[in-house]
């Protein structure tokens, strides 16, 4: 890979060298034009035969084969330019230099950081379905629910396959969260940092269960970084599809399906279509935990048998998933802590009142008047303990893996209000120590850090986060 980067610079370089030539000073020391625009597209060959094609590469390929036939036509004809023609070529050129420059804005693969915790992470998904309940998403009448889960668990293993990042990597979906599917192209190279199915760590017997709920479209697969962190501390982490919602699932038949649920959520409240997603995740949810402690009877090979210790389960949600960790708390008794991960509040769950502990984390900068009239609401109601924290420099989707998908650059150039400027690192064990630190009481005691101490080792959170509620039962 390595290579291959270092490969496709030089092409870059000498392809937008030979472009900017032509389109400047294409009389100055034509042999060593021509040479160099020779050079464009024999690395051009040579890349794209080392390796599999990146998009992000293709205008830099037209590119360099655009300055090869400019040679050749110069080398075959020469003088015979018109200046019209000259004027389209110089456009040209232009245009193909922008949308070139663009492309590499998105990072070719993606590089998410390395789990932070002391164990090694495996995983394995479940495909289940839920006869009692009707599929209410998919066009079929006699569909009944399927909910995929997805759990990242402590292991001791050195080797074994690796967990890809799309399990449906090469069948996804033609749009991914309104980005076109040829845009992940790449990610079957994605370092995910997990084992396929090796055993469950031998440190414990039992391990803490964390139940993860994506924001609406977006992939589970899309929290891979913070759901390895989080099994890296000693957890495993259930994260969920939501067919028909979730940008990509695979049903147990192994159809792929994308979303087919857009609900507004922007507009001014109420926000029916939305609550009712929050109703099939609750429902969701509490099937996933009825799934798990049936284990044995319906997977008996799965590592996971045995090893669950389902009298310590928390949930921490995303976004949309932060309300619905607020809706499963309060109508499931067996989650014990929960965690609302930047996620507004949208319909009943504004007045819940939890005797659970709750966590909420948010994003930088104003937020809208609902959503802190909804935090605000929650939090007078809340009968728990419970912790506000705000993360300086986050924006909404630096709770994913999407500011790994593109580069520093990209970043830069693009604005700290679309990536925010804290770094997928950073962001990812700020989170990740949070949640462990404050889940860690209702889930056994296994952390060794309290949130007060959590927050004075971040220099980059607010000083100002601090519990904004805090009441004993």
């Amino acid at each position: 890979m390595n290579a291959f980067l270092h490969l496709h610079s030089l092409m870059v370089i000498v392809a937008l060298t030979s472009a900017l030539w032509w389109a400047t000073s294409r009389r100055r020391r034509p042999a060593v034009l021509q040479a160099l625009s020779v050079a464009a597209v024999v690395l051009a060959g040579v890349t794209l035969a080392g390796e599999s094609l990146r998009w992000q590469l293709v205008p830099w390929f037209v590119l360099a084969f655009a300055v090869a036939v400019a040679a050749a036509l110069r080398r075959w004809r020469p003088g015979r330019s018109r200046r019209w023609r000259r004027v389209v070529g110089r456009v040209t050129l232009a245009i193909g230099l922008l949308v070139g420059g663009l492309a590499l804005l998105a990072a070719l693969v993606p590089s998410l950081p390395k789990p932070s915790g002391s164990h090694r992470v495996g995983s394995v998904v479940f495909r289940w379905t839920d006869a009692t309940r009707a599929e209410t998403l998919s066009p079929a009448s006699n569909d009944r629910r399927q909910v995929v889960a997805q759990a990242w668990y402590p292991t001791d293993a050195l080797k074994g396959r690796a967990v890809p990042y799309f399990e449906a990597q090469g069948r996804l979906p033609a749009s991914m969260a309104g980005l076109p599917s040829w845009m992940f192209s790449s990610f079957g190279s994605v370092k995910t940092h997990a084992l396929q199915s090796p055993r469950v760590s031998s440190e414990r017997t039992r391990w803490p269960v964390l139940l993860f709920s994506s924001g609406l479209s977006v992939p589970r697969e899309e929290y891979t970084a913070l759901v390895t962190d989080l099994a890296s501390r000693g957890y495993v982490v259930i994260a969920v599809s939501y067919p028909y919602e979730s940008a990509v699932s695979v049903l147990a038949n192994g159809q792929v399906v994308g979303q087919t649920a857009h609900p507004d959520v922007m507009g001014p409240p109420p926000h029916p279509e939305v609550q009712r997603l929050i109703d099939i995740r609750t429902a969701d949810s509490s099937f996933v935990l009825d799934q798990l402690s049936r284990l044995a009877q319906l997977d008996p090979a799965s590592p996971l048998v045995g090893r669950l210790d389902l009298g310590h389960v928390g949930f921490v949600g995303h976004s949309i998933g932060g309300a619905t960790a607020v809706q499963v708390l309060e109508s499931d008794p067996r989650f014990k802590v929960g965690v609302d991960l930047d996620g507004k509040l949208f319909g009943a769950e504004r007045t819940a009142h939890l005797a659970q502990p709750f966590l909420w984390i948010q994003s930088d900068g104003p937020q809208t008047a609902e959503y802190a009239q909804g935090r605000d609401s929650f939090f007078r109601g809340l009968r728990g303990a419970g912790a506000l924290l705000t993360v300086k420099g986050a924006v909404h989707m630096s709770f994913t893996d999407a500011p790994s998908y593109v580069t520093s650059l990209g970043r830069g150039l693009l604005g700290s209000a679309t990536f925010g400027s804290v770094s997928a690192t950073d962001m990812t064990v700020m989170t990740s120590d949070a949640i462990s630190a404050f889940v860690s009481p209702a889930l056994g005691g296994r952390n060794g850090r309290n949130l007060d101490q959590v927050l004075v080792s971040h220099r980059t959170v607010r000083s100002n986060l601090r519990v904004t509620a805090e009441v004993a039962r």
